[in-house]
């Protein structure tokens, strides 16, 4: 009867382990793409458990939930595939640590559990974040190299301050709401900036608008 009775004690460890894995984690990384201004990556890490089976989701660049390619948790490790990147975490209390590989680099991941957050059914999760990028014009993009007066050129050629837009990459994201920061766009026009906000399909609502120093 005793080694019935471990077996079922460690069961019952093994499934309540695997539920305190669930919930939502939010991971922190140093953004490859920003070293030298030490720029921070953030992304969602939700965990469900069903039938006794865990489900791992990330958050996608445009902030929507998808399914990872690979995911393991052994009580206390996790190792999490999505794609090129790999997380490799340790799970301390309310936290993680531990390293995120991509064909890039590899570097430090921390991670804590994110709380009050609420979805509805399978509609993606409403989830703000801070994008940095260029004020320029949604089809003319952004002025030459060299111009003398960058933001100039950005508002002679706006028709509205809808034509305004946040260039990512080479790509423009238009606004749900410039109106509202009218002002701020005009004035940062041409210039680089950090907007806070969140996807609305393929715009983006603005929370606040900032230079990279700090400056609103």
């Amino acid at each position: 009867m005793v080694p019935v009775l471990m077996l079922a004690l460690l069961a019952e460890l093994g499934a309540a382990q695997q539920s305190y894995a669930v919930g939502i984690w939010n991971l922190q990384t140093r953004n490859l793409t920003q070293r030298a201004t030490g720029g921070v990556r953030n992304v969602l890490l939700r965990i469900d458990e069903s039938e006794g089976e865990l489900r791992a989701q990330v958050t996608s660049p445009r902030n929507y939930f998808m399914d990872v390619t690979g995911f393991r948790f052994d009580g206390r490790r996790m190792v999490v595939q999505y794609g090129s990147y790999e997380y490799d975490l340790e799970l301390e209390g309310d936290g993680l640590d531990g390293t995120m590989t991509s064909p890039v680099a590899s570097v430090r991941v921390i991670g804590t559990r994110q709380e009050g957050l609420m979805y509805g059914g399978d509609a993606p999760a409403r989830y703000v974040a801070t994008r940095t990028g260029s004020l320029g014009h949604v089809t003319k993009l952004l002025p030459p190299d060299g111009e003398a007066n960058p933001g100039e050129w950005v508002r002679s050629r706006l028709e509205s301050i809808d034509d305004i837009a946040l260039v990512l990459r080479g790509i423009p994201v238009s606004f749900v709401n410039p109106d509202e920061f009218e002002q701020q766009l005009r004035v940062f026009a041409g210039q680089r900036v950090a907007v806070t906000g969140e996807w609305v399909g393929v715009r983006y609502r603005i929370h606040e608008i900032e230079l990279p120093n700090g400056s609103q």
